[in-house]
């Protein structure tokens, strides 16, 4: 496995797996047309369960990798670790080229919803990604150990009488660092460069170049950048 910094302006590290029987087995299955091109790469067991017109694509190559060397908590029983992505009915998965999907991440995405994963991004050991409706996330984002984005409140509240909405689509702009065991709620809208701190509670929009942390989560720093390493 190679790990090299890319030269592009994402800052992002250039991870290339070799592709293995697991990978083509798995590129069999789920991109038949084009399997030798190898558009998943895998590295640790991935279970992927997909219902009535349920859809993975990728517009290049999707690296289901643990990070050896990279990752402080990275072990042999870590690597392991099953990620599972379940696509219901009508729903759609979406992840761009060149992004990482780490050990023990799930995916669920309801009925008729749709998630879209830009490309070179890095979603770290056990991340959970929750759809109902919309959730994007841009290119080149790093998301950390344990974050959980969620469009939905998976359940109802009536205020006055009336029914307010339980889903609200989520939007992660390009560049954006969120740090370990965050949490994204609905109808939140991350601009580009923001950097989320680790434990924040997201529960309203964040400007561009800004750094919020604690719950819910605050401004405490503006006009930032962030680099890989």
């Amino acid at each position: 496995m190679a790990f090299s910094m890319s030269n592009a302006s994402s800052r992002m590290p250039n991870i290339e797996p070799v592709p293995g029987l697991r990978s083509l087995i798995s590129s069999m299955r789920w991109f038949p047309r084009r399997f030798w091109r190898f558009p998943i790469v895998r590295n640790y067991a991935v279970r992927i369960h997909r219902g009535r017109k349920g859809v993975l694509e990728t517009d290049g190559r999707i690296l289901f990798t643990a990070l050896p060397d990279m990752v402080e908590a990275y072990s042999a029983k870590l690597a392991g670790s099953r990620s599972v992505i379940t696509l219901m009915s009508g729903s759609r998965l979406f992840i761009g080229d060149g992004t990482v999907v780490g050990p023990g991440a799930r995916f669920n995405i309801g009925p008729d919803a749709e998630v879209r994963i830009g490309g070179r991004c890095l979603l770290n050991e056990s991340c959970t990604v929750y759809c109902r409706e919309s959730l994007t996330i841009g290119d080149d984002c790093a998301i950390s150990w344990g974050v959980k984005i969620m469009d939905t409140d998976f359940h109802v509240l009536v205020k006055g009488g009336e029914r307010m909405s339980e889903s609200s689509p989520v939007k992660i702009g390009d560049h954006v660092w969120i740090g370990s065991n965050a949490t994204i709620l609905k109808g939140v809208t991350v601009g580009d460069d923001a950097v989320v701190g680790a434990g924040a509670v997201v529960t309203r929009d964040v400007p561009p170049g800004v750094v919020v942390a604690g719950n819910p989560a605050r401004t405490i720093h503006e006009g930032v950048d962030w680099h890989w390493m």
